[in-house]
């Protein structure tokens, strides 16, 4: 089982700051952001704008890794999804980032950026350069929507975790079908 970059859990910890089986989001006040950030050492200072942009990327960012488990979402979804992804396409293409040489003996971090969003920003760009967005995945149960670190050589791994949300995957699978079987 691989662990995931600090690139990757950065995202992760980004995408989970919204908890639908909690109901809670970490978020969501321009305070809940400022703290979140500063906590993980992200540069910047967040304001109403930043807070409105944090959250539509990060709307994307669970579209996007929901599209990483399932595949292309059913019609119903399939407007929002790319909605949301658009719209968190939007908040990357305002944010300033730089790419870096480095005169030392090892170059360093290849982007640079400031604010926080610029940090969400370079971590996605080195998580894709470096293949691992494929191992980050949203859980589909709805009731759940974690998004988790799939760590299987394989990378089939389909749920947050089997024994509570493949469980009722599987037992709301069984009972559709024993009420579709005929007497």
């Amino acid at each position: 089982m691989t662990e995931p970059s600090a690139h990757a859990a950065l995202i992760l910890e980004f995408a989970n700051t919204l908890d639908v089986e909690a109901g809670t989001d970490v978020i969501a006040t321009v305070e809940g952001l400022s703290a979140w950030a500063r906590d993980r050492g992200l540069p910047g200072e967040v304001d109403e704008t930043t807070h409105v942009r944090a959250i539509s990327l990060r709307a994307g960012l669970r579209a996007r890794l929901l599209l990483n488990n399932i595949g292309t979402p059913d019609t119903a979804e399939a407007g929002e999804t790319a909605r949301a992804i658009e719209q968190a396409q939007s908040v990357l293409d305002t944010v300033p980032l730089r790419a870096r040489l480095g005169a030392e003996p090892e170059p360093g971090g290849p982007l640079l950026g400031d604010g926080p969003l610029a940090a969400i920003g370079v971590a996605w760009a080195l998580v894709v350069a470096a293949g691992e967005w494929q191992r980050l995945k949203q859980c589909p149960d709805h009731t759940c929507e974690w998004v988790f670190w799939d760590g299987t050589r394989s990378r089939t791994r389909r749920w947050c975790t089997m024994s509570v949300c493949g469980n009722r995957a599987k037992a709301r699978a069984y009972a559709a079908r024993r009420r579709r079987a005929p007497d």
